[in-house]
């Protein structure tokens, strides 16, 4: 049986102000590496986001969205798929949306002052879906560990960007709390899947199915009625 693995968690330069990789370059790369496609996961506006936040709305959303349309576009013809999707935070804890658009971000610019039972109400009413990304990270930039399993439908268990022992409470956690689970690189330099492909030195994540995706909605819904793998 095929599977189908794709990258859940991934940021790209001139959106994310920590992204290094162009989102052209990422294509090829993973390609290689084995992978049906990418989720774009760039960080939204009240996180680490190189989008100038003194424009209107509209622009705002505009320059957002761009790295997603970039890898769109050079994915044309390759046989790739490119998916939207947002990282957004709150005070250090931070979570991956899916199912939303730039339609959306246009239409909900309150998106940026809600708590976190009205952002899970909102990504609810447009069938999308929520997943606390890292819940167990330890960094300078966040002041506590901050969880809302009741506001999520799932959690990210494993992130290559996490100690072994922060993924391994996020996966006790969802085990806990019957909650479903995903793995993502958390990538923002495609070196690192470079060093994968060569020499195993980096270890990505990714979430598999059985069958090619053929809209961010599948992933919505595969996640949902957990008919996915988690590579970790």
């Amino acid at each position: 049986m095929s599977q189908y693995l794709y990258e859940t968690h991934l940021h790209t330069r001139g959106v994310s102000a920590c992204g290094v990789t162009e989102p052209e370059d990422y294509i090829d790369t993973y390609k290689k590496a084995g992978y049906a496609g990418i989720i774009v996961t760039d960080h939204f506006f009240n996180g680490n986001c190189a989008i100038d936040r003194s424009l209107p709305w509209e622009k705002m959303v505009e320059g957002y969205c761009l790295g997603y349309e970039r890898m769109l576009k050079a994915a044309e013809g390759k046989d790739f798929d490119v998916f939207f999707g947002i990282e957004y935070n709150f005070e250090g804890d931070e979570y991956l949306l899916y199912g939303l658009d730039k339609e959306w971000l246009l239409k909900h610019p309150e998106v940026m002052s809600v708590t976190h039972k009205q952002l899970f109400d909102m990504v609810n009413e447009a069938g999308g879906l929520m997943i606390q990304a890292h819940p167990f990270r330890m960094r300078s930039y966040i002041k506590k560990i901050n969880l809302h399993p009741e506001c999520v439908h799932g959690l990210e268990v494993y992130n290559a960007g996490n100690a072994p022992d922060e993924n391994a409470k996020a996966l006790l956690l969802a085990r806990e709390k019957d909650l479903p689970c995903t793995s993502g690189s958390d990538m923002h330099n495609v070196e690192q899947i470079e060093n994968f492909i060569r020499d195993k030195s980096f270890k990505p994540g990714a979430v598999i199915f059985n069958k090619r995706l053929t809209s961010v909605f599948d992933y919505v819904s595969g996640i949902k009625n957990r008919e996915h793998e988690i590579l970790m």
